[in-house]
């Protein structure tokens, strides 16, 4: 290997970038904005449940841009900021050979008080090499499990999508930089052409991208609820290179619209960044709001002048009081 091939830039093992690239990872569902639904619709297959429902009203074109468009995803992870619950967390670091480093066990509750929200840890167990001397996290995939998952400290609640749009651009630079890649992890209608290296590959419905996949829409039931599902699957004899979002199907509920799940894979090889994740989340409506039930997240990253991490954890929600 040349040493040109081999060099990277130090900005690249930036923390910040670091960071970004994980969460563009767990965004996974990226929709490009600019496409338009007509390019979609020669590389969508129709089960036979489909076909009979267009003859009693469904619209395909109308469905893809509710796929495209849709926020209550991104609405149902603000909502666990915003409605008292309570949470279980597991998470495992593994090494070679499945043997396991570190583990943490978090279980918690929000509460409300008027306007303000907070997180209160009731308990707290972390074994292995979890953190260093310093109290920092050793492994990049569990801080930003943390960040995202667990805010710290009381904060004014706010479970609307226009709201964190505005409170983005209130926020400094780098602070808006996080938190665009944090909505992003949860709202498939945006771009995320800012993260190197991955960023244009993430837009799974451009136009650009249609070459490289097989879409479908087929019927199936999700906790007794008949659902439309839109499955992306990238072309097995396809280039890797081509696609990141390797796999993705979304469950979206008949009689209200909303996701009840999405599951999906991301992988990607390269000198820069080598990693291979599988994530999948349930959604429950409740009182008319849709809530987490459960986050799995399995994933094992390879970056440069990093250790390598195998990652896992299951975060499972409960007691929901929907207000």
């Amino acid at each position: 290997m040349s040493s040109t091939a081999a060099w990277v830039p130090p900005a690249v093992v930036d923390r910040l970038v670091l960071r970004c690239l994980w969460l563009s990872a767990m965004s996974a569902a990226a929709l490009s904005a600019a496409a338009q639904p007509d390019t979609l619709i020669g590389h969508i297959t129709l089960d036979e449940v489909v076909i009979r429902a267009q003859s009693e009203g469904f619209d395909v074109s109308t469905f893809v841009q509710q796929v495209r468009t849709d926020t209550s995803f991104y609405k149902a992870f603000l909502n666990t900021r915003y409605h008292p619950h309570g949470s279980v967390s597991r998470l495992a670091v593994r090494g070679k050979e499945e043997r396991e480093l570190a583990r943490s066990y978090i279980r918690g509750h929000l509460e409300r008080n008027g306007e303000r929200a907070t997180l209160v840890l009731d308990s707290v167990s972390e074994t292995g090499r979890l953190r260093d001397r310093s109290g920092k996290y050793r492994y990049l995939t569990a801080e930003m499990y943390a960040e995202v998952f667990f805010p710290q400290g009381t904060y004014k609640a706010d479970n609307t999508v226009a709201g964190r749009k505005l409170e983005l651009e209130r926020g400094g630079r780098i602070q808006r930089y996080k938190s665009e890649l944090k909505k992003f992890m949860f709202d498939p209608g945006s771009e995320i052409a800012s993260v190197p290296f991955i960023g244009d590959k993430l837009a799974l419905y451009d136009a650009s991208m249609a070459p490289y996949y097989t879409h479908r829409i087929w019927s199936d039931e999700r906790n007794g609820r008949p659902c439309w599902v839109f499955s992306s699957d990238a072309l097995p004899d396809g280039d890797p290179d081509d696609t990141v979002i390797k796999e993705m199907d979304t469950w979206f509920d008949q009689e209200s619209g909303l996701v009840l799940a999405r599951t999906y894979r991301i992988a990607h090889r390269s000198l820069i960044l080598d990693f291979d994740i599988r994530i999948a989340v349930e959604n429950q409506v409740l009182e008319g709001q849709l809530v987490p039930m459960t986050v799995i997240y399995d994933g094992d990253w390879d970056i440069p002048f990093a250790k390598r991490e195998i990652v896992r954890f299951d975060l499972r929600y409960s007691d929901w009081d929907v207000r």
